[in-house]
């Protein structure tokens, strides 16, 4: 059993906190047998060892409940009123239950009329010491809410630094994509005879390879940009590859108005668009075709990329680009997204991801 996640065994969590509550009942004995020899009151030394021994060691027995009840209910939004309440109860069940244990013990170890009945102990210790018992649960739920937090910030700390490394990684590989020989020897290939036929054309065509570049590396560090930036950085890179496949390369790039102020992860698309061109149309004679859409739904919107290439087979090898893509979904928004990739109806295939909206990162 681990005790808010923090790890460590449950045999060791109880040694812990067993030695603290010992510590601290023999600081209180301590402090408790100075203050009656001042007063001119002396007890004996055993006496004020057993008393609070005692008190401490009934509050170690409750302490993993008063811990489960925090990992099980932590006051935190949403909700947070009512989970103040089933703390609120619980401090007054557990400093009742201590004073409850505490009042079997008590006429033994000297705090009580030996003669006293149970009943008579537990009231007269509700009477008198209940208000100091209560302080007691809160500190501890108080030190657990702070332990939580410290672990909530290390583990988005290090989120931050895994979307970091995927998206610095994502960059790599669409600039790789980018310059690889292959592409900017065709791409300069199809300047050099557009020189002789449109120089306009082919002036576009630099200006196209231009800013491709340009965009991958002069962006900034941000896990998400606005899908109308994403999408004019994907036509961009479709109008480069189009004057170089000619006729087998035909695309459509849309999106619904109300998608193109949404937030999406940079360079999920492109590297979508950049797989379907690789795998899907160059290798192929045929006249091939891409489609990307932008659409809202009702959780959300919905980035699709269709082509009639090749097919699922020799598309979805999940290279280093959709490995990226996933976990850096999964890194933004947890369980709330969605990346999907399956066979065209009419061959190809169609890459679909589902995004929650407003897209903001998992809390």
């Amino acid at each position: 059993m681990r005790l808010l996640g923090l790890g460590g065994t449950h045999r060791a969590w109880i040694a812990r906190i067993a030695g603290a509550w010992a510590l601290l009942g023999l600081l209180l004995a301590a402090q408790a047998w100075l203050s009656y020899s001042i007063r001119n009151e002396p007890i004996a030394w055993t006496r004020s060892l057993a008393v609070w021994l005692s008190w401490a060691g009934f509050w170690a027995i409750l302490t993993p409940i008063a811990l489960r009840l925090v990992d099980r209910f932590p006051i935190e939004r949403p909700m947070w009123w009512w989970r103040l309440i089933v703390h609120l109860i619980a401090s007054v069940v557990l400093a009742s239950l201590n004073l409850a244990l505490f009042a079997v013990v008590g006429p033994w170890v000297g705090a009580q009329n030996v003669e006293a009945t149970w009943w008579a102990t537990f009231s007269r210790l509700m009477g008198t010491a209940f208000l100091l018992n209560l302080p007691v649960y809160w500190l501890m739920i108080g030190a657990s809410q702070a332990v939580r937090a410290a672990k909530v910030a290390r583990e988005r700390q290090q989120q931050a630094l895994a979307l970091q490394a995927q998206l610095a990684e994502a960059r790599l590989q669409a600039l790789r994509a980018q310059i690889k020989p292959h592409f900017l020897f065709n791409a300069l290939n199809t300047v050099a005879v557009l020189m002789k036929e449109d120089v306009a054309l082919a002036e576009h065509v630099l200006l196209r390879v231009c800013e491709l570049l340009r965009s991958t590396l002069s962006a900034d560090d941000s896990h998400q940009i606005l899908l109308r930036d994403e999408l004019a950085l994907v036509e961009a890179y479709l109008s480069v590859e189009q004057l170089r496949l000619g006729e087998r390369l035909s695309y459509q790039v849309s999106a619904e108005l109300e998608t193109l102020s949404a937030q999406v992860p940079p360079l999920v698309l492109q590297t979508l668009v950049e797989n379907a061109v690789e795998h899907g149309i160059a290798p192929r004679r045929a006249p091939g075709r891409i489609e990307v859409t932008a659409t809202q739904t009702e959780s959300g919107i919905r980035l699709i990329v269709s082509d009639n290439g090749l097919g699922l087979a020799n598309e979805t090898s999940e290279g280093i680009g959709l490995r990226n893509i996933r976990t850096r979904l999964a890194l933004l928004y947890g369980d709330r997204q969605r990346l999907v990739l399956q066979p065209a109806a009419e061959g190809g295939l169609v890459a679909r991801i589902d995004l929650p909206m407003p897209n903001e990162p998992e809390p």
